[in-house]
């Protein structure tokens, strides 16, 4: 069960988030563009 509120009330609570999904985001697809990599391999 989630303990924290869905949506934040303090603004930089928000930016922080944003950073993370961006953060998130780029991770993912750095993962999407080695997965098509070594998928050369096999």
């Amino acid at each position: 069960m989630r303990k924290s509120p869905v949506i934040s009330q303090n603004p930089q609570e928000k930016t922080m988030d944003a950073e993370r999904i961006n953060q998130i985001g780029n991770t993912l697809s750095d993962l999407a563009a080695r997965t098509q990599e070594l998928r050369g391999y096999l």
